[in-house]
C-alpha cells in the first residue's frame, strides 16, 4: 500500500470513528425515531452541522421547579424528593424526545432542552408551547401533590417556570458529551428566572415577536382543545433591572385559563 492509499485508509478511520463517536452522543440526547426507538432521527443537514461545528438555529426551553430549595429542606425523605425529581425529569425527557425536541441536560431544579429549526420556525415552537403546557400541566396535577405528600411544611410559590429563547446556537461535544452553546440558553434562562407566578411561562423578545408577527390576537391553536395568547410585557432580570421586552403566555383548555 502506498503512502497516498494509506493517508486516504487512516482518514477513513478517523472517519469512522468520528462519525460512531457522534452516533453514541445523538443516543443520549436527540428525539428518537417514531417506528424505531433504537434510532434517532436526526435529519442530514443537522448532521452536517453537528459534525463540521456549523452554527444552526435553535429554540431552547429551561424548565424549573420553583422553592426547589425549600421543597428539599422541608421534605420528610431526600430519597423520596430525589425520586420525585428522577421521575419528573425522567418523564419529559422520554416524552420530548419523541417530539422532535433535544434533551440538554438537567439542571439540578428542572432540565434544558431545544428544538432545532431544520424547517419551519413557527411549527417547531407550536411544539415546543404544546410539549411547555403538557410539562406546567403534569407538574401541577401529579408531581406537586407527590412533593406535598412528602413535606413537613409547603413553602409558598411552588410549581414551574418555563423560559423559552431562540437564535443561533451550537451543538458542540464539551468533556466528551454534546451540549448545546449559545446566547438562547442564557435567554431561556433568564426569562424562567423572572417569572414571578407559580406557573408562567415567559418568552423573550426575538422568538416572541417572530411567532406574533402579522397575528391580530397574538394566539394560536396548539391542539383541538388547547390555546395560546401571548401578551408584550416589560419583566425585570438580574442583568436589566429596569425592565426588557418579552412575551407572557396564557393556555386555555376548552376556552378556560390552565394557570390562572
Amino acid at each position: 500500500m502506498d503512502r497516498i492509499n494509506v493517508i486516504e485508509h487512516l482518514q477513513e478511520v478517523i472517519h469512522d470513528l468520528h462519525g460512531a463517536q457522534v452516533d453514541r452522543q445523538l443516543q443520549r440526547h436527540a428525539p428518537r425515531d417514531r417506528f424505531d426507538p433504537t434510532r434517532t432521527d436526526v435529519s442530514p443537514r443537522i448532521r452536517r452541522a453537528i459534525t463540521e461545528r456549523l452554527p444552526v438555529e435553535a429554540i431552547v426551553m429551561t424548565a424549573d421547579i420553583r422553592r426547589s430549595s425549600s421543597l428539599m429542606k422541608e421534605s420528610i425523605d431526600i430519597l423520596q424528593f430525589a425520586n420525585i425529581l428522577d421521575d419528573f425529569v425522567g418523564e419529559f425527557r422520554t416524552v420530548l424526545c419523541y417530539h422532535n425536541g433535544w434533551f440538554d441536560k438537567f439542571t439540578g431544579d428542572g432540565f434544558i432542552c431545544y428544538w432545532l429549526v431544520d424547517e419551519g420556525f413557527a411549527a417547531q415552537m407550536q411544539t415546543a408551547l404544546t410539549f411547555s403546557a403538557t410539562v406546567m400541566e403534569s407538574f401541577r396535577s401529579y408531581y406537586y401533590p407527590a412533593f406535598l405528600a412528602n413535606l413537613r411544611n409547603m413553602p409558598s410559590g411552588v410549581g414551574l417556570s418555563i423560559g423559552i429563547d431562540a437564535g443561533p446556537c451550537h451543538v458542540a461535544p464539551i468533556a466528551g458529551d454534546l451540549t448545546l452553546v449559545g446566547l438562547p440558553i442564557v435567554g431561556a434562562v433568564r426569562m424562567a428566572n423572572a417569572a414571578r407566578k407559580p406557573y408562567e411561562l415567559l418568552m423573550n423578545a426575538y422568538p416572541g415577536n417572530r411567532l406574533t408577527e402579522g397575528a391580530s390576537l397574538n394566539s394560536g391553536q396548539l391542539a383541538t382543545d388547547l390555546r395560546y395568547q401571548a401578551a408584550p410585557c416589560c419583566v425585570q432580570t438580574k442583568e436589566y433591572p429596569e425592565g426588557q421586552e418579552a412575551y407572557a403566555f396564557n393556555f386555555l383548555k376548552n376556552g378556560k385559563n390552565l394557570f390562572a
